[in-house]
């Protein structure tokens, strides 16, 4: 059994390529998408590539705590969960680390995983628990 269900996928809305990587865990999930604007983008604009790296948590990390879920039915976790997103860390981290080896999805997954354990590896059960617990309370 693996630790994370993991995703790569590849659409092409708007005649751009966006690549997009997920991995799902019991504690919550990781997407980054990278948009591959093109060489006329970048020519006008001066940038080619923009992404975004978000973290969707299943029970709030402490910061949220006294927020309400971001979604209310999550994409990746199919449940509410607390969104945090960014797209300097995307740009200036995860851009150039995919530039480096853009066809290698094994190496972006790994990493990802890596992502996962790190931001989620302070979140305990308790905290979970405790979650669903108290929001059945309230029914």
């Amino acid at each position: 059994m693996t630790k994370y269900r993991n995703k790569y996928e590849l659409t092409w809305p708007f005649m751009n390529a966006v690549h997009t990587w997920s991995a799902i865990g019991s504690k919550g999930a990781v997407h980054l998408h990278i948009s591959d604007r093109g060489v006329e983008h970048e020519q006008e604009y001066g940038k080619r590539y923009s992404g975004g790296f978000e973290c969707h948590y299943r029970c709030p990390p402490d910061y949220m705590a006294d927020d309400a879920p971001s979604h209310d039915h999550c994409h990746l976790l199919q449940a509410p969960c607390w969104h945090d997103g960014t797209s300097l860390w995307a740009t200036e981290h995860w851009i150039p680390f995919w530039l480096a080896s853009p066809n290698d999805h094994e190496r972006m997954l790994l990493a990802i995983n890596r992502e996962m354990d790190e931001r989620f590896a302070s979140i305990g059960f308790r905290s979970l628990v405790a979650s669903v617990v108290d929001s059945t309370d309230e029914d």
